[in-house]
């Protein structure tokens, strides 16, 4: 490889740093407005005006409002993921590991309420249109389910938990976890959510060490 083809590449390759720069300032600015602002008032002009940028330089980095939205809702996802992750792998026992994955997620919902709504609303939005990108999307559940699982799986191998189907109980409660979590998004007044969330856990505590088979 001559000079020239050197330069030429180190200019690529500096290119490339400087983008992937500026596209990650652009979702660390966006990620801080929904927190901050909500995700209601979060607009792409004021994500570039707090970015210091044009509305065109974000569409040059995203080629539309929907890649937009789309990679801030995997930023605000794999926030959420890693959230629990470190706090579950802190834990020792499955058991405890377990327990540590309910909390963890309602922990993330009530100190990061705007980015949980943000979460959900581009859930909703993005299932319901006709588009290519689908943020509630199988490779997503699957990676989550997956986690869950491991969890399970390894109780089971120590004696912790007792013997069931795993690619089915971890499903059952993520979604019960998921749909806590709504229903204390839609009506908070109407009941007590710490008590629910107890009751979640007894209630998973008791089927994962019975004696009868699912």
């Amino acid at each position: 490889m001559n000079k020239r083809s050197i330069s030429t590449a180190n200019k690529k390759l500096k290119g490339t740093f400087i983008e992937e720069a500026r596209r990650k300032q652009i979702l660390e600015v966006a990620l801080h407005e929904i927190e901050t602002q909500g995700y209601q008032n979060t607009t792409v002009q004021k994500i570039a005006d707090k970015a210091s940028i044009s509305k065109g330089v974000i569409y040059y980095h995203f080629n539309t409002t929907e890649e937009l939205l789309a990679n801030i809702w995997s930023a605000l996802i794999d926030e959420l993921f890693e959230y629990r992750k470190t706090r579950v792998e802190s834990r020792k026992t499955a058991r405890d590991k377990l327990r540590t994955y309910l909390q963890a997620n309602f922990e993330f919902l009530t100190q990061n309420f705007n980015k949980f709504i943000a979460l959900f609303r581009l859930g909703i939005e993005f299932n319901s249109a006709e588009t290519s990108v689908t943020p509630w999307s199988r490779q997503t559940n699957e990676r989550c389910f997956k986690y869950l699982s491991s969890i399970l799986q390894a109780g089971q191998q120590n004696g912790e938990f007792r013997k069931f189907r795993t690619e089915i109980i971890a499903p059952i409660i993520q979604g019960a976890i998921d749909g806590l979590a709504i229903q204390w998004i839609a009506s908070r007044e109407l009941f007590d959510f710490e008590s629910s969330i107890q009751m979640l856990e007894e209630i998973i505590e008791s089927y994962t060490k019975g004696d009868s088979e699912f």
